[in-house]
């Protein structure tokens, strides 16, 4: 319910801000024009201006905070952010016209719809706050009643919560405390009971809500959800977790009056991600298919190069640190380990990352199958059984995870993947490792199956360039 008020309220004030909009260019087209009898041309020929007007205003005023209801507590703090906003938005829309060479449009007209825009824009919020303050401080028939339980700093605590956010207006009614509390911080209610208490007090007062801050046995709770539920009064639960600057909060319903509480930095639609799996499994069997090709076209040739099998196994990391064996075409000699260690010095990456463009351990028929990342191929076998994914971050070795600060761990929360956004900038165009970990954590943080399907798009065009080493 409180989200629901804050988006009404996000979207009544959006609404009055496009009419606002509206009203200020059709009455600068009336004073540039008709007012003095000026030939401007018709009306018509400057409503376009809006499909420009209305998006530079929406972002300047989200960017104010113009949107968040608690910006409207404070009328000097109000003004700042019009100011703010009106010369930001009217910086976009003179940048926009002067890209686009608008020659037609009249830089009167342009002139005075800023100033008229701001002096109605900043008139429509002071009215908002002013209308907000009085219904604030004026008992409202329609103003929600709620009645508090928990103790008096929750109380206060939730009391400073409500004054603000607009959103959040509601009339406390008192507080009902578990227990005499002795100091504390002041409340500006009255303390009218104990949570026993309840019934008797719904029974002779208008109660809209009844908000529980602190935890309490589960017989009192217990007590308290059938007092409310018996008049459908609304009870809600009041949950403090902490802030987190990654992820998102959800609550999951797990039957018998138990909820959930999961912070999670991953994605955690069940559906999407099933049909990340089918899309998974189908891209898998058709590039074992290609694979198949690839082995009895090059098989043979890798094999005589490098004195092994054509097939190159190697533990790597997983999501959340699962170990697997990753499979490519051997495509370097068969000491390349041995002589990792003296080529370090030589490493064109920064961290935790080995990369050399001219390795010396990659072998002819190696280097034809890595201009086109035709090594990987084998690694459809890892998606197949569900080890990798067709887009993901890049599976890091061993001693590559050995290396990382806790930071590098959030890259692995995720399936690693064939292909992905670091590997579309490839070839040192990102050789910094702190880079590589912010692209694959903007990839987990957006993910979505659009953009996987573009990322494997975008691959495919890489494949047939020809371009990498």
């Amino acid at each position: 319910m409180l989200v629901a008020r804050q988006t009404f309220l996000r979207q009544a004030v959006a609404s009055c801000d496009v009419l606002t909009l509206a009203a200020a260019l059709t009455l600068s087209y009336w004073l540039r024009g008709p007012a003095v009898n000026a030939n401007i041309g018709p009306f018509a020929n400057y409503f376009w201006m809006l499909w420009v007007i209305v998006p530079a205003w929406f972002v300047s005023l989200w960017f104010a905070g113009l949107y968040r209801s608690g910006t409207y507590r404070s009328l000097a703090r109000l003004v700042v952010a019009v100011i703010r906003s009106q010369i930001m938005a009217a910086l976009l829309l003179l940048s926009s016209m002067y890209i686009t060479k608008s020659v037609e449009v009249s830089r009167v007209l342009t002139q005075l719809f800023i100033v008229i825009s701001f002096c109605a824009m900043l008139l429509q919020k002071v009215a908002l706050h002013t209308v907000l303050e009085r219904r604030r401080r004026r008992s409202s028939f329609h103003c929600p009643r709620i009645l508090l339980v928990g103790s008096a700093f929750d109380s206060a605590r939730y009391i400073n919560l409500i004054d603000s956010h607009a959103s959040m207006m509601a009339e406390v009614l008192g507080v009902l405390t578990p227990t005499d509390e002795v100091g504390g911080p002041p409340v500006r209610v009255p303390i009218i009971g104990r949570p026993a208490d309840l019934q008797g007090i719904l029974a002779t007062k208008v109660v809209d809500e009844v908000i529980v801050l602190t935890q309490l046995w589960p017989a009192i709770m217990e007590r308290i959800a059938m007092a409310c539920a018996m008049r459908g009064v609304v009870m809600r639960l009041l949950v403090e977790v902490p802030q987190a600057s990654v992820g998102a909060w959800r609550a999951d319903d797990c039957g018998g009056g138990l909820f959930l509480l999961s912070l999670s930095a991953v994605p955690q639609d069940v559906m999407w991600l099933a049909i990340k799996r089918a899309l998974d499994i189908v891209g898998a069997l058709a590039g074992l298919m290609v694979c198949l090709v690839a082995w009895l076209l090059y098989g043979r040739h890798l094999k005589r190069e490098t004195g092994a099998s054509a097939f190159f196994r190697q533990y790597r990391v997983g999501q959340n640190g699962r170990r697997f064996v990753l499979y490519k075409f051997r495509t370097m000699h068969r000491d390349a380990e041995q002589r990792l260690k003296e080529l370090r010095s030589q490493n064109q990456m920064q961290g935790p990352m080995f990369k050399l463009e001219h390795d010396p351990r990659v072998t002819a028929t190696g280097q034809r199958l890595r201009s086109r990342h035709l090594d990987e191929l084998p690694q459809f076998w890892n998606v197949f059984k569900g080890e990798m994914s067709l887009v993901g971050t890049r599976p890091p070795t061993e001693d590559e995870v050995r290396e990382y600060d806790p930071h590098h761990h959030r890259r692995l929360s995720m399936k690693p993947g064939l292909t992905g956004l670091w590997q579309l900038n490839g070839n040192l165009s990102v050789n910094n490792f702190e880079e590589v970990v912010k692209l694959d954590c903007d990839y987990i943080d957006h993910w979505s199956l659009g953009r996987d399907l573009k990322i494997l798009l975008a691959t495919i065009k890489k494949v047939f360039r020809g371009d990498a080493w």
